[in-house]
């Protein structure tokens, strides 16, 4: 297995845990539009609190894999010797080269 090889699959994996992330991120969101559309006014109940801060660390882990994602999206052009257009962000450019370059059944079993 070449180094370039071995850069894609990190990349994939750091795909697959970016739209983990994504995903964790909305329902913790949806979860606490839904209680506090019915929250009484004044101190928030411990649910919701509780729910705040499970937002908060889902937040934080979006964060952190997009992160890994371009530094991963980094090592793999670099290796790969793929030119990035100008004025192109790294993340868009490597998505869409990922669309139209990988197999579906490498991406979902990344």
């Amino acid at each position: 297995m070449t180094k370039a090889a071995g850069h894609l699959i990190e990349l994939l994996k750091a795909k697959q845990a970016m739209l983990q992330a994504s995903f964790d991120t909305e329902l913790a969101a949806d979860e606490l539009r839904r209680y506090q559309k019915f929250a009484k006014p004044g101190q928030p109940s411990p649910h919701i609190v509780q729910l705040r801060q499970k937002q908060a660390a889902a937040r934080q882990a979006s964060s952190l894999s997009r992160q890994s994602f371009i530094k991963a999206a980094a090592g793999f052009v670099r290796e790969a010797d793929i030119d990035v257009p100008q004025r192109v962000a790294l993340d868009v450019f490597i998505t869409v080269w990922i669309n139209a370059n990988v197999p579906k059944a490498f991406v979902v079993a990344a």
